[in-house]
């Protein structure tokens, strides 16, 4: 099982750092921190995933929001969407984009969650 922590911990390992490098799949700090977006828990056909996107570089993370969940409903399933957005001043400048679903007939489980040094904080559930 992954290790969790909380939010102010991320924000802790984020603020007044720069992004150097980027894909959809990891963000990459000045001090060499690595972000992924993973799924840090499923159960049978249930799925988590995520992509970073709209990024800058360049530009020192003054704010990291607190996920923003929003649902989506379908007519077996049930999948949740989470936003995390990284802050320069008052201008975004990396989201990462989470789904999470709960497979079939909603009867399982899964989380997509941001890591940090093996520390997953998690983004959204279903």
């Amino acid at each position: 099982m992954a290790q969790y922590g909380d939010f102010a911990e991320l924000k802790a390992q984020l603020l007044y750092k720069r992004i150097i490098e980027w894909t959809e799949d990891k963000l990459v700090l000045e001090d060499g921190t690595v972000i992924t977006i993973e799924c840090s828990e499923q159960d049978c056909c249930a799925w988590a995933e995520g992509k970073f996107k709209d990024v800058k570089l360049d530009a020192v993370i003054t704010e990291v929001s607190d996920p923003q969940v929003y649902e989506e409903d379908s007519s077996e399933e049930h999948t949740n969407k989470g936003t995390v957005t990284i802050y320069h001043n008052n201008n975004p400048i990396a989201i990462a984009d989470c789904n999470a679903n709960d497979g079939n007939n909603g009867c399982y489980y899964s989380i997509c969650s941001l890591v940090i040094n093996k520390v997953h904080y998690q983004v959204v559930s279903a």
